[in-house]
């Protein structure tokens, strides 16, 4: 995030908005996993994709990114294996995009959470981007504090 000491925390309903995800790879996979989760339409913007995404569920554009590929979308994921790609698309999102370059976060407007989500609580853990291993390990110590308070049956991401 662009040096913002202290970031807004929000829950956001992506289900009537327009996601592109331009990559293919693992990254991209797990955004697209997540972002399929909160009823997302995805947009993937890619030549080739990881076998584990499910075009039944994307759109797929099956080439490499080019300027004006992400003109109709409300938010951008930047996940390519090409950092001038990705800055690339950071430049070319108007200021009503909302943008997440995987490879730079001074580079985005917003950053990933760990989640622990069942059907009435919802957790999130956030290193503000510094360190997302981190966060993973908190979550998973947050997910066995929880079991044992009996206080969370659901699944985690």
């Amino acid at each position: 995030m662009r040096n913002v000491k202290h970031p807004y925390p929000i829950n956001i309903d992506l289900s009537r908005k327009a996601v592109a995800v331009v990559g293919g790879g693992a990254v991209a996979t797990r955004k697209i996993r997540a972002l399929l989760d909160a009823a997302a339409n995805v947009t993937v913007i890619s030549p080739v994709l990881a076998p584990e995404i499910d075009t039944s569920q994307v759109t797929w554009r099956q080439k490499r990114y080019e300027t004006g590929d992400i003109q109709a979308m409300d938010m951008i994921i930047a996940c390519t294996d090409d950092a001038a790609v990705n800055a690339q698309i950071t430049q070319d999102a108007t200021h009503f995009q909302l943008v997440n370059n995987a490879s730079d976060k001074t580079q985005s407007d917003f950053f990933n959470v760990a989640k622990l989500e069942d059907e009435t609580l919802l957790l999130t853990v956030s290193t503000k981007g510094k360190s997302p291993a981190t966060a993973k390990r908190i979550k998973q110590t947050l997910r066995r504090w929880l079991d044992d308070q009996h206080w969370f049956k659901g699944e985690d991401q």
